[in-house]
């Protein structure tokens, strides 16, 4: 998830750290679309995945990360290559940087952002749920109208032949399937879905209660530290061990039991959403804050013990359950 304000990014530049923390990293969506890959592998929907996209999932699950390289300047829009993002290659011949200058362009501010917010395409990347909710609800703070859940249903509907609702604007199947495979892969990790909201003593706060001061939110834990590192960049983060060339054999054999959702694939979104709000609840377990530092607007937080471990854990389970998402979407859709 990127950083969701200046000070933010400042602080991450004082402290020699990339400005942008990519959901999951690029080796997270290559895992969920690898295990995608082996679950629909010699089927027709694997078929109809090529002749769409003339990829794998696990190449293409990259791709709406990679559209982050785009900037508008005086105006105008271009993509700048970065040699730190090799897994951008695939996309970055000048057809592919015209296709993510496109996207971006189209989807850069009819979410009508607030001053100083973020463009409108990389707000469709994360929600943000109180952890003292238990699922998810378009009522709650930190949803909105331009949120994950809802861009995953937009590029659901065009996958189906249909057009998105605004604010999005999703001009073909290719470049629908091009976000599922992304899409997915954020909407199972815990600190894209859920939040915590701290006051200024450190102190959670339910922003649902009562008037809601936007300065307690922690945006996903991009504001909070660990030593120097974010929470949420340590979550982005996944071990070596869980990798695609290392684990998507074994996580495809432990994605076929995941059972599959109920419904409509439409309503799919909200479903996988409130699961996920229940498992960040686990992320935020434990965790001890200190008191905002001033100016910067972090919070420090200290972790328990052990808590590397049950992260990792938890990576594991949410990594399976979006490849197995991802594969069933794609059969269910593109039948």
């Amino acid at each position: 998830m990127l950083v969701r304000r200046m000070a933010v990014a400042g602080l991450l530049v004082s402290l020699g750290m990339a400005g942008e923390a990519r959901p999951w990293g690029a080796a997270g969506h290559e895992t969920v679309g690898a295990i995608a890959d082996r679950l629909i592998a010699g089927t027709p929907a694997a078929a109809r995945v090529n002749a769409i996209l003339g990829m794998e999932l696990r190449t293409a699950a990259v791709w709406a990360d990679c559209a982050k390289g785009v900037s508008r300047r005086d105006g105008e829009f271009q993509y700048t290559v970065n040699a730190r993002y090799a897994e951008c290659r695939p996309f970055e011949d000048a057809a592919g940087q015209a296709r993510m200058v496109d996207f971006v362009a189209r989807n850069w501010d009819g979410c009508h952002p607030a001053a100083g917010a973020e463009p409108c395409h990389k707000q469709y990347h994360y929600t943000d749920v109180a952890i003292e909710r238990e699922g998810y609800s378009r009522n709650d703070i930190g949803t909105s109208d331009h949120d994950i859940v809802a861009a995953l249903r937009a590029a659901i509907l065009v996958l189906q032949g249909k057009p998105a609702p605004g604010p999005f604007d999703i001009k073909d199947r290719k470049e629908a399937l091009l976000l599922i495979a992304h899409w997915v892969g954020d909407l199972h990790q815990p600190l894209h879905v859920g939040a915590i909201y701290l006051d200024p003593a450190g102190r959670p706060v339910d922003p649902d209660v009562g008037p809601f001061d936007p300065d307690t939110s922690t945006r996903g834990g991009n504001e909070l530290l660990d030593g120097g590192r974010l929470l949420h960049g340590e979550w982005d983060d996944i071990p070596r061990d869980l990798t695609a060339d290392r684990w998507s054999l074994t996580a495809a054999a432990e994605a076929r039991s995941v059972p599959a959702t109920a419904g409509s694939p439409l309503g799919w979104p909200v479903i996988w959403a409130s699961e996920t709000v229940l498992a960040s609840h686990a992320a935020f377990q434990g965790l001890i804050f200190g008191s905002e530092t001033v100016g910067r607007h972090t919070w420090p937080v200290t972790l328990p013990a052990a808590y590397a471990e049950s992260r990792e854990a938890l990576q594991r389970r949410q990594l399976i359950r979006a490849g197995a998402r991802l594969a069933q979407l794609v059969e269910a859709v593109l039948q």
